[in-house]
């Protein structure tokens, strides 16, 4: 007969077993989920990431194309006239041929009467095709203030077009360079593309028929799933990217997570379940088995924290590279590239703020210019500030850096000056590998450069780094730079040392000084327009909170 009074005992921890067995899996689940979610967040702020990275090596080679324009122009514009052609086909046919930047290229010059060519390198294929938009761009190109572009159709090959004016003068520059028929692009060999398929489309639309390149094939077009897009200004035109990750980008461990809590909760889901059932059936140990399931609980709570704590630190090794605001500090910071249209190097800077009332701070200076050096930089930026943010000193952090560069392989050193500190104390801890030393403002426009121990240059080698900490004084300010701000081609580094330190005493940072005003008067001040180097400095000051 049936107890009236209520379910059995057994009956009564089925249900109980039932409900915890469901309430596992639901935690189960949203763990899972959150670090599904996670996972994906991380995957999309690392494709950005490189997607500003291939960006800047796309950039970079459209740079490479207008300063050959430019430089044919100022050519142009130094010879007699009589004489333009000869040195135009001298001059420009270098650059046209096969497996060269151009497939065709013209010298146009308009005066009062009219507009014609004057002369011309490379194969004629194709000209007749496009001779009118030709003469409709260089007409386009004596008004605008920048290269013209668009797309020409030359016989069964589509070519991009260029037209760059000197109104000054009525000449102007025509080059056709062929898109391949493949679609691939010399970008392809650089790291920053290495992890990703892309497609580069002319405009700002991402239609079959605006496709430049792609290293994927055709009909894999357009790019589904995670996807990232951005645009590099090109001429008075844009290049559109769009890239998708080959592969996973994050860490291995972020990737299975969710596996290990699914595996983690069934197996806790089941124990749990297996300690009520002999709770209830044995209520002499019922207060044995409540710690039980409260331990069990906590370590699904601790997996859970976990997580978060990944999270976090992925998270702040992906902080925007706009300086932030950082309580009880004023920061500026600025870039000036060293030669003339040369916009790209490896100079940089980052300052970051670590937990309530820290701080850390990063200067570096790739060898080189150009798209390796830039390539350099962003892996020894991303590189060392991760190492920052992951709790690392400076001189550990330069330690682990120098195993992950090598000058024999690739071709460059990196000097940097990297540092964490305290804003409410003051205190300073820099690590040194092979870089100038900063130099301390005081408020009363005393001045001292910190003696640091100087390690050697990542890319070196292997190497150990010792850490200098000094105490920055309220309303000072510390100033890291690069050595473009203080060397001269024959000049003695200690010259450029002394001239740094009476520019900064006679331009100052008294308390209330506008603290970009005070970098901005020092670069203009420092930068020699002869210099080839470029120029990364970056202020840090004090201020009361």
């Amino acid at each position: 007969m049936q107890d009236s009074s209520g379910p059995s005992p057994d009956r009564r921890a089925s249900r109980v077993v039932a409900a915890l067995c469901v309430l596992g899996l639901l935690v189960t689940g949203l763990l899972m989920a959150g670090a599904m979610r996670t996972d994906r967040s991380t995957e999309k702020r690392l494709l950005a990431t490189q997607t500003r990275q291939a960006a800047t090596v796309l950039a970079a080679a459209v740079t490479d194309i207008e300063q050959t324009l430019t430089m044919g122009l100022e050519v142009q514009a130094s010879v007699l006239t009589e004489r333009r052609a000869a040195v135009f086909i001298d001059r420009f046919g270098r650059y046209v041929g096969e497996e060269k930047p151009f497939a065709l290229a013209s010298l146009w010059r308009t005066d009062e009467v009219d507009l014609k060519p004057v002369a011309t390198v490379g194969a004629a294929a194709g000209s007749k095709q496009t001779a009118q938009p030709a003469h409709s761009l260089v007409r386009r190109a004596l008004t605008a203030d920048s290269a013209v572009v668009r797309r020409v159709v030359a016989g069964k090959q589509t070519r991009i077009a260029y037209a760059l004016a000197d109104p000054e003068t009525g000449v102007v520059i025509y080059a056709e360079r062929a898109i391949p028929a493949n679609r691939r692009a010399p970008v392809d060999r650089d790291s920053a593309f290495a992890d990703l398929n892309y497609a580069i489309y002319f405009g700002r639309r991402t239609r079959t028929s605006d496709l430049t390149t792609t290293n994927v094939a055709l009909g894999s077009l357009p790019l589904a799933g995670t996807t990232s897009k951005t645009s590099v200004p090109f001429g008075q035109t844009v290049l559109t990217l769009v890239t998708q990750p080959r592969h996973h980008l994050g860490s291995k461990l972020n990737k299975e997570m969710p596996w290990y809590l699914l595996v983690s909760g069934l197996l806790m889901t089941g124990i749990a379940a297996a300690v009520t059932r002999q709770v209830l059936a044995a209520r002499n140990r019922a207060e044995s088995d409540t710690r039980t399931i409260r331990t069990l609980y906590e370590r699904v709570d601790t997996l859970f924290g976990e997580q978060r704590d990944l999270s976090i630190r992925l998270q702040r090794a992906l902080l925007p590279k706009n300086i932030p605001h950082i309580p009880g500090l004023e920061v500026a910071a600025e870039y000036a590239a060293g030669a003339k249209g040369i916009d790209i190097g490896g100079d940089w800077y980052s300052v970051i703020g670590i937990e309530d009332d820290g701080f850390a701070f990063v200067v570096g200076d790739v060898s080189g210019h150009g798209v390796d050096a830039v390539a350099e930089m962003a892996r020894a930026r991303f590189t060392v500030r991760a190492y920052l943010l992951d709790g690392n000193s400076p001189q550990v952090a330069l330690k682990k850096c120098s195993r992950q560069f090598d000058v024999d392989t690739d071709g460059h050193l990196v000097t940097v000056i990297a540092g964490v500190g305290n804003t409410r104390t003051g205190e300073i801890t820099v690590a040194n590998a092979g870089h100038p030393a900063p130099l301390i403002v005081h408020s009363d426009r005393r001045h001292e450069f910190v003696d640091t121990n100087v390690g050697p240059p990542l890319g070196a080698g292997a190497a150990k780094y010792e850490p200098t900490t000094f105490t920055l004084p309220s309303a000072s300010t510390l100033l890291c730079f690069t050595d473009g701000l203080i060397e001269r081609r024959g000049e003695n580094l200690d010259v450029g040392l002394n001239r740094l330190a009476t520019a900064a005493n006679s331009s100052g940072s008294p308390p209330s000084a506008n603290l970009e005003l005070f970098i901005s008067g020092l670069l203009d001040t420092m930068r020699d327009d002869e210099a080839s180097d470029d120029i990364a400095l970056l202020a840090v000051k004090r201020v009361p909170l």
